[in-house]
């Protein structure tokens, strides 16, 4: 069915078509297969119904467009397009229903059809049909001998399928894809796959035609007819209705919401202009738009850098490539000709600004500033120049300048919390953009390794092969440099622990010689590892000890 309102007839219909429908699955009786005789009845006189009023809709969009063809000829050939195709899908039905009931009367097609209490040419009458329980030759017809393969060819339901679709896309086509009839199309023509109540899937073909008796097959074709019908009567509705809407001096009319800046600062008010925009899509205005504008007796002119306007449909498009920071002001003029051929021309002026995109991603529990070196900081306020920002530090001991490539570099001295303030030129004046709190910290105490270790076996002629012990800072996020100032080496000789003090880092030729005389399964030890930090203070890192192998 066409959208979600439709007449109670219509309603009525559908609900008695599914609960006939559920009925097949039953052996049903003959007295309830002649219940599908009432049944379509009522659908092959809501299709002569809704055949009449389609026609009368068809001659009113004929008579529309014999009065205005330009305006009406866009909806009037859409409105055509569907009546073709709409006719070509219920015609071919038609085919399908009088193949059907002439093999079952075993009656030529030409006997079958003959003239409805409208005066139309019709479809024999259920009532006539002898055998409504046949399922053989529908199923012959339009299924074949394999349900999970259909048959293709002229009348199948495989061709009938198509014929559907052909129509859903004409129709779909024609109207916006946002409009009840649209979705209901979609919904009503949906040719996936079906499941049956055993849990099985067929194919739309097979689960509505294989093993169908004749009478429920022709009423459901006719419920699909009336289907075609209604759609065609309300997208053809809908058509009409926009030819309506166009309907003015102007033959577009839009909203339009003009506002100084779609970027407002909390604490400021949002100002917009709100009102209702007619244009002229058959013909389009000259627009200029320049650094400046001037009369030219024919409306204005731009002067100074100009601008390329495109026009479409009685609109005009600019592209402006930004290449610079800062604000900009262009202005401009349409001239549009009025009845009689006068040059009505209306002045305008736009201003915007160019900003390098930003965004601002803080983990706030990681807000952290280091001592002892430069903490780089991205500092920017969209809508905002770089050179209009302001920044302040306070706490900490700190500083913040400006750094290379765009950055801000802060550093601090004293552990504890900082704020960094933003201010910005706006307007010509400043205003507080927002703020940050941070930690400062220490950096990181490193850890000492020596050949990538700080415990474990060796032995000690690998030990001796290393040059000295290794910092690590285990992934800080600086790259910074700490040396190690000195350590103390303990190791046991026949059961007794010596310990001797290193300055620097290095393995020392000392070293190397008590290792000499350490034997297997003893324990030496790199200890009171003084290392000096960037902030100039002094610290002493993790402890060093193998198990000599």
């Amino acid at each position: 069915m066409a959208g979600g309102k439709l007449p109670p007839r219509q309603k009525m219909i559908g609900m008695m078509y599914l609960v006939l429908t559920a009925l097949l699955a039953l052996n049903v009786s003959k007295e309830i297969l002649d219940s599908f005789v009432t049944i379509n009845d009522g659908l092959e006189k809501t299709i002569a119904n809704f055949k009449s009023k389609n026609s009368d809709l068809y001659s009113d969009f004929q008579a529309s467009y014999s009065e205005n063809p330009t305006k009406v000829k866009p909806f009037y050939d859409k409105a055509q397009a569907i009546q073709v195709a709409a006719n070509s899908a219920s015609d071919y039905i038609d085919r399908i229903k009088v193949k059907i009931l002439a093999d079952l009367q075993k009656l030529d097609t030409a006997a079958v059809i003959g003239k409805n209490e409208f005066g139309n040419d019709t479809i024999m009458n259920l009532s006539r049909l002898d055998a409504k329980d046949n399922t053989a030759i529908g199923t012959t017809i339009m299924i074949g001998s394999e349900p999970s393969e259909p048959k293709t060819g002229d009348l199948s339901a495989t061709a009938l399928k198509l014929k559907l679709e052909e129509f859903k896309t004409v129709v779909g086509s024609k109207v916006d894809t946002s409009t009840a009839i649209y979705q209901s199309l979609m919904k009503t023509f949906d040719f996936s796959d079906r499941t049956e109540g055993g849990g099985t899937t067929s194919s739309w073909e097979t689960f509505n035609f294989y093993g169908v008796p004749a009478a429920a097959s022709i009423t459901l074709l006719s419920k699909i007819q009336t289907d075609i019908r209604n759609f065609e009567s309300d997208a053809v509705k809908y058509l009409f209705a926009e030819v309506d809407a166009a309907s003015f001096k102007f033959n577009k009319l839009e909203a339009a919401v003009i506002s100084p800046s779609n970027y407002i600062l909390l604490g400021d008010t949002f100002r917009a202009e709100i009102f209702l925009a007619a244009m002229d899509s058959t013909k389009n205005p000259r627009i200029v738009v320049g650094k400046d504008i001037a009369p030219d007796g024919q409306g204005f002119k731009s002067t100074g850098d100009s601008l390329n306007v495109r026009m479409v449909d009685g609109k005009g498009y600019i592209k402006v490539p930004t290449r610079t920071e800062g604000e900009y002001t262009w202005k401009g003029a349409i001239n549009f000709e009025a009845p009689g051929g006068k040059i009505i021309p209306r002045i305008f002026e736009t201003t915007y600004m160019v900003a390098k995109p930003s965004t601002t991603i803080s983990a706030t529990k990681m807000n952290v500033f280091y001592m002892g070196v430069p903490n780089p900081v991205s500092i920017s306020a969209p809508g905002v120049p770089a050179e209009s920002i302001r920044p302040s530090i306070s706490g900490g001991g700190g500083s913040i300048k400006k750094g290379a490539g765009g950055e801000w570099m802060v550093n601090v001295t004293q552990p504890g919390d900082v704020k960094i303030t933003v201010n910005a030129e706006v307007n010509g004046k400043s205003k507080v953009m927002g703020s940050m709190d941070f930690r400062v910290k220490q950096i990181p105490t490193p850890k000492a390794l020596i050949s990538g270790k700080s415990s474990g076996a060796l032995s000690p002629r690998v030990l001796a092969a290393v040059s000295g012990l290794f910092l690590d800072m285990e992934g800080f996020v600086f790259d910074v440099k700490v040396d190690v100032i000195s350590y103390e080496f303990s190791y046991v000789v026949d059961g007794f622990t010596s310990t001797i003090k290193v300055n620097g880092g290095n393995i020392t030729e000392d070293v190397k010689d008590k290792l000499k005389r350490v034997k297997r399964n003893t324990t030496v030890s790199f200890e009171n590892v003084k290392v000096r930090m960037p902030d100039g203070t002094t610290r002493f890192s993790t402890p060093v000890v193998f198990k000599m192998i």
